[in-house]
């Protein structure tokens, strides 16, 4: 038995295909603009690619053992998320404890407003974290691939799955520059690569330089051209804007509607940033809360919402109809800067006119929005005449609970784990009240002792919820919530509305108001049998207008800046005790996400209770499971990134001698395919040839890539008869 030799060293690549694979990568990560806000993202995003591929070289030419490959990569992407996300949390340079804990947040944050946030959105560390471990993944991957199997495609697969993730997830802008700054660094990478394997595997033939530099400037040529004809020809083909064959949004054309996220994502934060910002005008007989939309789904996490929306003057006539009893709000609304799909209206609509812009109607939720061809609703100018609420208490009272069986269904739903603390507080604020009407000014007057404050986290989910009831402070998103949430647990339908409160009346109009996003509220509605839903206010500092006969809460809202209502005190006992007039929340400039679906809206989720993150264990199961493939994978495929052995020479030299337009012109076949073939056109040599194949297959995938020396004689015994033969003999069915 011979002595198999140790495979020699695996030659290095050459620095520019080095450097097109990190151009591949940059590209791949400046492309996050489509998904963040400002610039803020490029320099640590940048920092995670760069920093990926220069440990990768380091590593790969150091001639390190491969496998310290994988804990190096992993050991390098915890000091880089470490030193360019928080760099606070470290002691001499180095992750401590807080830095973990950090870095848990984060992820936290990001995984409760990923299902929330529209891009182009902020780049909160979270979402920095995620992608620039993703980043760091795809850089290592494609190092290993590229520059140790030889791979080509395989090795961009990873970054172009990023650039998906992010064109599907991303808004419209950079959309052309993005997809083409991908697509031409992925060709120089792929073509220069190819120059240079060609380079190594053909270094004995004269003609090799020449045959280098002609592929690269084909390629060069080749993908110029298909990067410049998908940027400029491509957007202007049949179809290319029209609706997709196959839309996995869920659009269809007819009666559409949109999804989009809930007004009452990141509340606080634009209570407190965009206080002062007008989002719309109101011209109005009526002084009214302006209702956008409301939420009816509570899963213990989320509320949301869904409907089918219809062409708005398919139900709502541009007139009053004649039959219509009650006093009604005849509005007049020209939107700012709402930044959102919704058309904002007195509750509840029974006519609307908009002659510049198709509206569209949700009867179940009283939602209007604009039609899906325009992103916002920004620029609007509409008039809507609503009915005004005004309940009779005496008629509230004697509605009963007899409600029907769809109402019950889809407004009384809780989720199985609902908190019996709720449940056990709604059922004791309520012990003493006789119907629904009693019950549902109980459970007001119950909350408007509480303190109103945005110093609290924010969400309404099971734990926010629980804290909540314990703390007895929050905002209107969690008075709104919990009301609605315990009102359920009673049996009572109930779903929470987002809108704003009247806005600032102008002195000199008293029709006038001008609606600001300090204004931005969300309350509670109770179904009534044969009345309808009935808006309640439990937020302490606020009350709705015209309603204080029904609700015993004089009209309130936020007429001052940088104040904080305090806590105003009723009784269940005594629901007609008024509260101070002092300041509601501000406002919120709603997000959205326009598609041709249903309507879906999504608050804020609590980083808390169940909302702990990434399950680490498996994620560490899978980058193990990775990092062993990988390791099978270079095993097997030693030979590729090997030099030349002796087989592989002589097959290199046999194949030059069949010529390029021959059976070897199949990259994709096999040695022994590739001999197959060659054997029909050279009977003679047929033999020799599958002989060679043989012993090319046992060099490459061998556990040690080497043959011994009797095989080393045996090939160059064929390479001498095959080129004899081969140069002798010409190929069947030629011309001699």
């Amino acid at each position: 038995m011979t002595r198999r030799r140790r495979p020699e060293r695996p030659p290095q690549p050459e620095p520019g295909v080095e450097l097109a694979l990190v151009l591949v990568h940059v590209s791949v990560a400046l492309g996050f603009a489509r998904l963040f806000e400002g610039t803020s993202f490029v320099a640590p995003l940048l920092g995670f690619v760069l920093g990926a591929h220069a440990l990768a070289i380091a590593v790969r030419r150091s001639r390190a053992p491969g496998v310290l490959a994988l804990p190096v990569a992993l050991l390098g992407a915890v000091l880089a998320a470490t030193w360019l996300l928080f760099p606070e949390t470290t002691t001499l340079g180095l992750p401590t404890s807080a830095t973990w804990e950090a870095a848990r947040a984060a992820l936290a944050d990001a995984r409760a407003r990923y299902p929330e946030v529209i891009a182009p959105t902020e780049a909160v560390p979270g979402f920095l974290l995620a992608g620039g471990l993703a980043l760091w993944l795809a850089a290592w991957f494609a190092d290993w691939t590229a520059h140790r199997l030889r791979a080509g495609a395989e090795a961009i697969a990873p970054a172009a799955a990023v650039f998906t993730f992010c064109a599907i997830l991303g808004s419209g802008r950079y959309e052309l520059a993005s997809a083409a700054a991908l697509a031409a660094s992925s060709l120089v990478f792929l073509g220069l690569q190819r120059a240079s394997l060609l380079r190594r595997e053909q270094s004995w033939s004269p003609d090799q330089p020449a045959a280098s530099r002609s592929l690269v400037r084909s390629a060069a040529a080749i993908g110029a051209v298909a990067v410049l004809a998908g940027c400029l020809v491509g957007p202007t083909l049949p179809g290319a804007r029209s609706e997709a064959t196959l839309d996995w949004r869920g659009g269809s054309r007819g009666d559409r509607s949109r999804v989009t996220v809930s007004p009452m994502v990141e509340l606080r934060r634009r209570l407190v940033d965009q206080s002062d910002e007008q989002v719309f005008q109101v011209t109005s007989d009526v002084r009214s809360y302006w209702r956008l939309t409301s939420l009816d789904r509570f899963d213990g996490e989320i509320w949301s919402s869904d409907g089918e929306f219809r062409p708005a003057d398919d139900e709502l006539p541009e007139r009053v109809p004649d039959d219509l009893d009650g006093p009604l709000v005849h509005q007049a609304i020209e939107i700012d800067g709402l930044a959102a799909i919704w058309a904002p209206a007195a509750f509840e609509p029974v006519s609307v006119s908009s002659p510049d812009q198709d509206l569209r109607w949700d009867p179940a939720s009283s939602t209007l929005i604009v039609d899906a061809d325009a992103p916002t609703s920004d620029g609007l100018t509409y008039r809507v005449v609503s009915r005004a609420p005004a309940h009779d208490p005496a008629a509230l009272a004697a509605a009963g609970s007899r409600d029907p069986a769809a109402i019950a269904d889809r407004y009384e739903a809780l989720p199985d784990d609902f908190p019996a603390m709720a449940a056990d507080l709604a059922r004791e604020v309520t012990r003493r009240s006789p119907d629904r009407y009693a019950a549902a000014l109980a459970l007001q007057a119950h909350f408007r002792t509480y303190e109103y404050s945005l110093s609290v986290p924010a969400g309404h989910g099971d734990d926010a919820l629980v804290d909540f009831l314990q703390r007895r402070v929050g905002y209107c998103e969690q008075f709104a919530g919990a009301y609605a949430a315990m009102a359920r647990s009673l049996g009572i339908p109930a779903r929470v509305a987002v809108g704003f409160t009247p806005g600032e009346q102008d002195p000199r109009d008293p029709d006038q108001y001008i609606v600001r996003g300090r204004h931005a509220h969300a309350w509670p509605e109770v179904y009534f049998p044969d009345i309808g839903w009935v808006p309640f206010e439990p937020t302490p500092g606020r009350g709705i207008p015209g309603a204080e006969r029904y609700t015993g809460v004089a009209p309130q809202q936020d007429d001052a800046v940088g104040a904080e209502p305090p806590a105003s005190s009723t009784t269940p006992d005594d629901p007609t005790v008024t509260t101070t007039a002092v300041r509601p929340p501000s406002s919120t400039t709603p997000q959205q996400r326009q598609d041709p679906a249903e309507v879906e809206t999504r608050p804020s989720t609590p980083a808390t209770g169940r909302d702990r993150g990434l399950p680490w264990p498996l994620v560490a199961v899978i980058v193990a499971g990775a990092g062993a493939a990988l390791a099978w994978r270079r095993r097997r495929a030693r030979t590729v990134s090997a030099p030349l052995g002796p087989a592989e020479r002589a097959w290199t030299d046999v194949v030059g001698r069949l010529g390029p337009d021959g059976p070897a012109g199949d990259p994709a076949a096999t040695p022994l395919e590739v001999a197959v073939r060659a054997g029909e056109l050279h009977p003679a040599a047929a033999a020799d040839l599958e002989a060679l194949a043989l012993l090319v297959g046992e060099e490459r995938w061998s556990a040690e890539a080497a043959l011994g020396a009797d095989d080393i004689a045996r090939v160059e015994e064929l390479r001498r008869a095959l080129a004899v033969a081969l140069a002798d003999r010409p190929p069947v069915g030629t011309r001699g």
